[in-house]
This record gives C-alpha cells, sequence and structure tokens, in this order.
C-alpha cells in the first residue's frame, strides 16, 4: 500500500487526483505504474529541468520558483478543463491541482481540509524538501465514474477499488465515495518522494498506511488504530510473523506476505509514533540510508538499545492494541 526532485514541466499529459476516514474493507491492488494502499510497483524520481539560459549579454534574473509552479499549476488546470467535461469542478492550491466531478464547495472543502491540510502537516513534521512540479489529484465521485475517468485518461482499466498513485505524471486517481483515508496515504506517496528519493518500500508504505486512519493536526499527522491490526496479531499468535529485522532489510515486501507485510509495517512506524521517536528516526534514516541494514541501524541508534529488544517491546506493545478501539 512510493521519488523526485524538480522544477518544469514539460507538455501537460494526462492526470488526475481529501480528515480522513477508511471506506469499507476491499481488496487492494496494483498494476504497472500504479500504487495503491495493497500494491506498488515504485514512483518514477522526477527529473530536474532548468530554465535554458537566455542569449545575449545581459543575464535575466532568476525566476521565482514559487511563481513557476504556480503558473504550471494554472496551465495544468486550464489543460485539465479540456479533457473533462462540465460536471468537473477545479481548485488550484500550488503544488496542487484537485478536479472532480463534485459541486465546487464539496471540492474546496476536500481540498483543503485532505489534500492541502495533511500535506502541510506532513511538510512540518517529516518532509525537508516541497515539490517543485505540478501533483494532480482527480476525485471521482462513486465507482463508475472513477472506473470510467481512469480508463478514458490514461488507459488503466484494473485498478484498486479505493484509488491509486501514478508517479508519472505525478496524478492520484481517487474514487471518493469510499472515503479520503486512501487518499491520504497516496499523498503520502506522493510527497515523500520529494525528500527522500529512495526510501525503502517497507517504510514508505509503512508511514503511507500509517495515514489510513489519521487525525490531522496543524504540524503532524497522527495514525490511528485500524482494520490491518486483527490479522497482525493473529499472525502473531500464529508463529506466522517474519522477524521485524527481515521486513526491514530484505528486498521483498511484494511477496507472498504481502498484505501482513503492509501490517507489519504499519505498525512497527505506529509504534515509533507512539514512543514519540518517528519524527527523528525518519530525518536520521533519510541522512543515513547507505544499504539494507539502514533501518534496523536507525532503530538502534534512535531506541538507544539493541534491535531485538524494540522487537520484543514492539510485539508486546502490539499484543495489548484493540480494534475497534474502546
Amino acid at each position: 500500500m512510493s521519488h523526485a526532485r524538480a522544477i518544469a514541466l514539460a507538455g501537460l499529459a494526462l492526470f488526475a487526483a481529501a480528515a480522513v476516514g477508511l471506506g469499507p474493507r476491499r481488496e487492494r491492488f496494483a498494476r504497472a505504474g500504479l500504487t495503491g494502499p495493497e500494491g506498488d510497483r515504485g514512483t518514477t524520481a522526477a527529473r530536474a529541468a532548468a530554465p535554458p539560459a537566455r542569449s545575449g549579454a545581459a543575464t535575466a534574473p532568476a525566476a521565482d520558483p514559487n511563481e513557476v509552479l504556480a503558473a504550471a499549476c494554472r496551465r495544468q488546470a486550464e489543460a485539465l478543463r479540456r479533457r473533462l467535461d462540465r460536471g468537473f469542478s477545479l481548485v488550484v492550491r500550488p503544488p496542487f491541482v484537485v478536479a472532480g466531478n463534485l459541486p465546487q464547495d464539496r471540492l474546496e472543502s476536500l481540498s483543503a481540509g485532505s489534500v492541502v491540510r495533511p500535506a502541510e502537516a506532513m511538510w512540518k513534521a517529516y518532509f525537508r524538501r516541497r515539490p517543485t512540479e505540478v501533483i494532480t489529484v482527480l476525485l471521482l465521485a462513486d465507482e463508475r465514474s472513477y472506473r470510467r475517468w481512469a480508463d478514458r485518461l490514461f488507459a488503466d482499466k484494473d485498478v484498486p477499488y479505493f484509488g491509486y498513485y501514478k508517479g508519472d505524471p505525478r496524478t492520484l486517481v481517487m474514487n471518493i465515495a469510499t472515503g479520503t483515508g486512501t487518499l491520504v496515504h497516496e499523498l503520502t506517496h506522493a510527497l515523500i518522494v520529494w525528500d527522500f528519493p529512495d526510501v525503502p518500500t517497507w517504510f514508505n508504505e509503512g508511514l503511507a498506511s500509517l495515514h489510513e486512519q489519521c487525525q490531522v493536526g496543524r504540524d503532524d499527522v497522527v495514525g490511528l488504530v485500524n482494520w490491518r491490526l486483527p490479522g497482525l496479531q493473529q499472525a502473531i499468535r500464529a508463529g506466522r510473523l517474519r522477524p521485524l529485522r527481515d521486513l526491514l532489510t530484505r528486498d521483498d515486501f511484494r511477496g507472498a506476505q504481502q498484505g501482513l507485510n503492509y501490517a507489519q509495517a504499519r505498525y512497527f512506524v505506529m509504534f515509533m509514533q507512539q514512543q514519540g521517536v518517528l519524527k527523528k528516526f525518519y530525518a536520521h534514516f533519510r541522512e543515513n540510508h547507505d544499504g539494507p541494514e539502514a533501518g534496523v541501524k536507525a532503530a538502534e541508534a534512535i531506541f538507544g538499545r539493541g534491535f531485538d529488544g524494540v522487537e520484543k517491546d514492539f510485539l508486546a506493545w502490539v499484543g495489548g492494541l484493540k480494534f475497534p478501539p474502546d
């Protein structure tokens, strides 16, 4: 259930796709080029495209990056207007262009509460670097229009039920009738790549999954217990849960136990949040990501003890959680 830095847009192709609840529980998956809460083929890192130098003796002043991005958002919005029908409304909030077949006031509310607000909170809590290219958010009112427009705009026919993120072209496509939990999940993928382009899958999906069910504050996003807990607790009791070290060091997140990997990653990230060390862990991990053992080393450094002790405390904490909570 996520890589980039840049400035420019080169042409406006196909695009699109706010707090926070969780729609009906259904199986989620992904196809090539798509990321969703139950699958991710990886996001494509954006490449910087510097404005061409002007000829002549004088050098023109550098363009204001904020205005460059705002202008790109306006062009993106106009391109979307030409591709979408009259039932769509648009909201431009750089770096986001939000479109949806919803009333304008409803789209404004979703844009503010479930796109801009959680994005600002994540930038304050974790991410130092903000997007320098447009992120398009397409909010479809129901499953029928969601599938129709995913096909029409991107030729995506077999799509996850809740929604997905396309790393190229930086677009969230959402069935907003299912709630906004998946929107914030996928928004996390769209933002983290600018700050931590090489983020390992376990943490990318762990943090995004944490945000499926959360409370958004002014400067943080606090994950809450959700439907992934019972399966994780059952696996622990049955002795089927892989060692936490394996989750953090092996490149097999998308393997046979993918669903369980999501749960284990989510609740380990939530454990760090509960212990008050998640922000410190992220910063340390980002700055010291130098191999498969980096996550283990970061955890040991932040917790100040061996990883076996960290895992023991994590499992004991998970065992005491309840869903639904009392």
